[in-house]
């Protein structure tokens, strides 16, 4: 685990080839600024990602920011170590007390850390059991009339009203125009059979 806080990006490259060179390809970095307490416009976080991408190494993040709210934003742009000072007497004054967490505030660094890799989840466009449940507040087009076979779609015969189980109402337009292809009832719902 290296730290970066007072590395030029040309040194960092160069440490991390001495590793893969010695034999060491398990290298982590962390994101650093060796201030302190080091303030919250000065950390540019936005690093993390660049850093994993240019050197192809796990980032983690070396905070002396003042709270948690550093490591939980680290960790939301990808850092998988944190490194926080922890004291256990916050009157005992050192060099590194004032940017350091106590027993408490530790605590919900880690508990806010937890629920931030619990939000990140995985990239996934499916509906959730709940969400499905909810397509019903959602709108979709239905017959606002009795329509015969062969009758012209119109604003006049198609609403776009709840539940959310029909044809969306995205293809209102598409639709105006054509001709029914079956007997359609008064608050049916359209499908895309008869958009074809």
């Amino acid at each position: 685990i290296i730290s970066t806080g007072i590395a030029y990006e040309e040194e960092i490259r160069d440490v991390v080839q001495i590793c893969k060179n010695a034999g060491n390809s398990d290298i982590a970095l962390l994101k650093c600024t060796s201030s302190y307490p080091a303030p919250l416009n000065g950390m540019n976080l936005q690093t993390i990602a660049d850093m994993r991408k240019k050197f192809g190494v796990e980032v983690g993040f070396s905070d002396h920011t003042l709270g948690v709210t550093a490591p939980v934003v680290a960790v939301s742009l990808g850092a998988r170590i944190i490194e926080k000072h922890f004291i256990l007497d916050k009157s005992v004054k050192s060099v590194d007390s004032a940017f350091s967490l106590d027993e408490s505030e530790f605590a919900l660094m880690t508990k806010c850390v937890r629920e931030a890799e619990e939000l990140l989840g995985v990239v996934n466009y499916e509906l959730d059991e709940k969400a499905v449940l909810n397509r019903r507040f959602s709108r979709s087009l239905y017959a606002s009339a009795d329509i015969k076979k062969g009758e012209i779609f119109s604003e006049q015969n198609i609403r776009s009203v709840r539940p959310g189980y029909g044809l969306h109402p995205k293809f209102l337009k598409e639709l105006i125009g054509k001709k029914a292809k079956r007997d359609i009832k008064f608050s049916e719902r359209l499908t895309k059979e008869d958009l074809i």
